[in-house]
């Protein structure tokens, strides 16, 4: 039953990738050739599924923030850059660009992915404070701070028509955002 559960929420992924808040459940049915009646058994309504879908994606940005940290081959700053941005590969295909819609058309749900970008901050603020320590980041900025302007950045990506109109991918905007957080804007 887990596997049908993800598959569902993988084609959400994907109808949403293709055609935003537009896709209906008959669009998943269709992709994963099965009834609405078995999404329904998993899935009270699409809310529900929502909610699983955001849970079921910050579950794999979690683990691939994991992987990143555990990871031997990349320095201290590096893993700041890429915690910070982290999207698991299975993710990259997204146009989070077009997270803005669930602003209007499903306020709770955005609301949770909002909750969820300000949480799980604690490795993160490992990082930062090891880089600080070693001298590698300016210790007189509180972390909170730097915290704040990160989550702001996120959000008004995910909240503005802006980036959609743009020739950015979410992942170079997001790529942008740190650089210019780490190393500024000066020449």
């Amino acid at each position: 039953m887990e596997n049908i559960r993800q598959s569902i929420m993988d084609s959400v992924i994907n109808q949403f990738n293709q055609k935003g808040m537009k896709f209906t459940m008959d669009d998943i049915s269709k992709e994963l050739h099965i009834s609405k009646k078995t999404i329904y058994k998993e899935f009270n309504d699409k809310d529900e599924l929502f909610y699983a879908t955001v849970d079921y994606g910050f579950a794999a940005i979690k683990s691939k923030e994991a992987e990143v940290i555990n990871d031997p081959n990349l320095s201290l700053m590096d893993k700041i850059a890429k915690v910070i941005v982290c999207l698991p590969d299975n993710y990259r295909n997204i146009d989070f660009r077009m997270v803005y819609q669930l602003r209007d058309k499903h306020p709770q749900v955005y609301r949770r992915i909002a909750k969820r970008i300000e949480s799980d901050w604690d490795e993160t603020e490992k990082l930062l404070r090891e880089a600080m320590i070693r001298g590698y980041i300016r210790s007189d900025i509180p972390i909170s701070v730097i915290k704040l302007t990160i989550e702001g950045a996120i959000e008004k990506f995910l909240t503005s028509e802006e980036l959609s109109k743009s020739d950015l991918s979410y992942e170079e905007s997001l790529n942008s955002m740190i650089d210019i957080i780490i190393n500024g804007i000066r020449k």
